[in-house]
């Protein structure tokens, strides 16, 4: 399905989706990864979507739906667009995934990134090419200067939060209680918290945890629900994190914290 899949030098997924009752394909399941290509010093990457229609059992790789603005090319620094889930827009008619960007500027180093960009799909599109006799992914668009006009494969986008004092990888949720959308990031050394009413216009990040230990770092922090659906945050939910160890990952551990919303 994906012709790009042979490039690529590693594959992870983010946090599940399962297509609802009544929709096309309901009861499969649907995943963003993020892939990695190679370059001479480091890694390029992008993010992608997948399908299974055996409750996680195997996968169907639908296709890319979003790189940075800068082009692959072997010489390049490395660049991480994070593990973004399918995140529901308020009026329900929208995928987002959510990444920082890298702006083509010239050179081989990503000096000019965003913290916070975001690309949409309509839902209805996204599970019609999943669910069709030959499964694809639907075209994501980024958001830029005020409009879904760019390719989500390439396209220019906007900064959606150019003040934040924390970046890193983002992760958001929609809490049900806030009614409005919450970001959970980490730098590898910090995990921030943002929210959104529009998914668009966000808050500055508020530092939630902060590493102490100078040979150890936190990594892929997400927010999970208490309930049944670990995508619709409540008044309270989790972030988990994982804190990693000088003896690399056979030292690493799987962390938790709990965050009450007043």
């Amino acid at each position: 399905m994906n012709p790009n899949y042979a490039t690529y030098t590693y594959l992870g997924g983010a946090r599940v989706r399962r297509v609802p009752d009544g929709s096309p394909g309901a009861g499969n399941l649907l995943i963003v990864y993020h892939a990695e290509i190679n370059t001479a010093t480091s890694f390029y990457s992008l993010l992608g979507l997948a399908l299974s229609t055996d409750d996680g059992g195997s996968w169907i790789d639908l296709g890319e739906i979003v790189r940075p603005n800068q082009p692959y090319a072997q010489d390049l620094a490395g660049f991480d667009l994070g593990d973004s889930p399918l995140v529901i827009s308020s009026d329900e008619q929208y995928f987002y995934v959510y990444f920082p960007d890298w702006i083509a500027n010239g050179t081989t180093q990503p000096t000019t990134t965003t913290v916070l960009s975001v690309a949409r799909a309509p839902i209805t599109f996204v599970l019609q090419a999943a669910a069709a006799q030959v499964p694809h992914a639907a075209t994501f668009t980024k958001y830029y200067h005020g409009s879904w006009s760019q390719p989500g494969v390439g396209g220019l986008s906007s900064d959606l939060n150019p003040d934040a004092a924390y970046g890193g990888g983002p992760n958001v949720a929609v809490d049900s209680e806030l009614e409005r959308y919450v970001l959970i990031n980490d730098d590898t050394q910090h995990i921030a918290y943002s929210e959104s009413i529009d998914g668009l216009s966000w808050t500055l990040p508020v530092l939630l945890y902060e590493n102490q230990n100078p040979q150890a770092g936190v990594n892929y922090a997400v927010p999970i629900a208490t309930g049944v659906d670990p995508n619709i945050l409540g008044q309270q939910f989790y972030v988990f994190f994982t804190e990693s160890s000088p003896e690399g990952w056979p030292g690493n551990t799987v962390r938790r914290f709990t965050i009450t919303c007043p």
